[in-house]
């Protein structure tokens, strides 16, 4: 690709990228706002003003009809001059006066000559426009109406005054339809102006709330970027979608703050521990050398500095499995349900500790139900966290003392109760040691790396059991902590012992 192709691709993606950003969300409210602005007022247009002129136009056509129609009784009614034949005027005028009222037009009366009997003023009736309608009215008796040229109504209304035929010609001026029309026009144009004024007016306001909120946002997540965690979110009260936006933000920036002290916790507790046992490993190697080396061989010596070899390695491989099984919950493996029989695994998991509970004079018991006690559970990790609670019991046990492990049903939910007479937990401390890399005070010197009950409570979780501290032991004179792992219980409950 030549220079000056590369250059212009790049003016272009610049471009594209100017006028994506230029098209922010002020803009895009705006033409939102706008546009149903604009097309509410095309439909109301569309379905106000296209039909009223005819509606107008309709409406006065029949306020004549039925006026003219109405009056025929009325002219029915006048005396005639028995001298001269002619209806008498004063009644021709009071009954026209009153048709005029009525239909809102201008009324002339024809005999069935053609020739105008009464009319209340001057017309502008030229007789030859209408002849032909005049003569169709008179011939058929029936009413005749028809638009002029020029827009106006003329109605022909057949009547009959002492016996004779005449005829009334009402004409109506219809421009009055367009003034109403051009008036509503003109009204519906200045409510048009005064709503796209209120849209932008609210555009305007709405956008900048939004926008200010949205950049307080934006502005703490560069911060965060630049300056780390220890930069505070920004407080929003809204009750809207930004503020929850800004409440999750919050959220996530209090628990990344967690999670990095715990990391901090971690890496100080991990380069303490892991320094003492490696330092001490080092050199417990280096004096075993020395012995293997010496003349004569001190075989005593030797054996005692292996064995503090092992339980420092036992140490190492301890936080290696802890590190393990966090690197499992992190990534979700799945875990299994089935039947367990928790007094089998308990059983089973003390064993594994006898030797351990023997070497510091402290005694293990077990104190089963009187029948099977199923649970629906992944046997490794139920049985990881039994392992877990006696190692912590072990550890903070005096020595001569005992540890309890109580197989029950409580409230028809399996339970494995371990209870230690160590030093109990603190009331404050009841759910900080279930956090990552945190320790109870009392235990913050021994070994240890603040891993095992966070990983207990997050298996027992997982299971959809619960791992927690017990205010009271079941029974018995134990007075240190007791943790109780409850767990579903299981619908089929396996195989019979035999």
């Amino acid at each position: 690709m030549s220079r000056s192709s590369g250059q212009s691709q790049a003016k272009g993606s610049g471009f594209a990228g100017r006028s994506r950003r230029a098209l922010g969300l002020r803009p895009r409210v705006f033409a939102a706002l706008l546009l149903s602005s604009a097309v509410t007022l095309a439909v109301a247009a569309l379905a106000l003003l296209s039909p009223l002129e005819h509606r107008l136009r309709v409406d006065g056509e029949s306020t004549v009809l039925a006026a003219a129609s109405a009056s025929r009784g009325e002219y029915s009614e006048i005396r005639v001059d028995p001298a001269s034949g002619k209806p008498d005027v004063e009644e021709v005028a009071a009954t026209t006066s009153l048709l005029r009222r009525r239909s809102g037009s201008q009324v002339t009366l024809f005999d069935n000559q053609l020739n105008v009997v009464y009319s209340p003023a001057p017309t502008d009736l030229d007789v030859p426009d209408y002849y032909v309608q005049l003569r169709r009215a008179l011939h058929a008796q029936k009413p005749v109406h028809t638009i002029s040229s020029n827009g106006d109504l003329v109605v022909v209304e057949p009547i009959s005054i002492g016996g004779k035929h005449y005829a009334l010609v009402l004409l109506k001026r219809l421009q009055y339809v367009s003034s109403a029309v051009q008036v509503v026009q003109k009204a519906f144009i200045e409510a048009a102006g005064v709503g796209f004024g209120i849209a932008l007016l609210l555009g305007i306001g709405l956008t900048s709330t939004l926008l200010r909120r949205l950049e307080r946002l934006r502005d703490a997540a560069r911060e965060l970027e630049r300056g780390g965690l220890d930069v505070s979110p920004p407080a929003d009260t809204g009750r809207d979608e930004i503020g929850e936006l800004a409440g999750a933000f919050a959220s996530m920036h209090a628990r990344l703050r967690r999670q990095e002290e715990a990391r901090r916790s971690f890496v100080a507790t991990a380069s303490h521990e892991l320094r003492t046992p490696l330092t001490s490993l080092d050199g417990m190697l280096e004096l075993l050398e020395d012995d293997l080396n010496s003349e004569p061989l001190d075989i005593e010596d030797a054996r005692d500095r292996t064995i503090r070899a092992r339980q420092q390695s036992r140490r190492l491989s301890q936080l290696a499995s802890d590190l393990l099984d966090l690197s499992r919950l992190d990534a979700e493996v799945a875990l299994r349900s089935e039947p367990v029989e928790l007094t089998e695994l308990a059983r089973a998991v003390i064993a594994e500790f006898e030797l351990t509970a023997h070497e510091r004079e402290v005694s293990l018991k077990t104190r089963p139900t009187p029948s099977p006690c199923w649970a629906n559970a992944d046997p490794g990790a139920a049985a990881r966290i039994v392992r877990i609670l006696l190692d912590n019991a072990l550890r903070v046990a005096p020595t001569g003392s005992s540890i309890e492990v109580f197989i029950r049903n409580d409230e028809h939910r399996p339970q494995v109760v371990v209870c230690d007479d160590g030093p109990g937990v603190a009331p404050s401390e009841r759910e900080l040691i279930f956090e990552r890399f945190r320790r109870g005070a009392d235990t913050a010197k021994s070994a240890g790396f603040g891993l095992g009950l966070a990983i207990g409570r997050e298996l027992a979780s997982r299971m959809g059991g619960e791992l927690g501290l017990l205010e009271h032991p079941p029974s018995g004179d134990l007075t240190g902590a007791c943790f109780a792992l409850s767990l579903a219980q299981a619908s089929d409950q396996g195989p019979a012992r035999t």
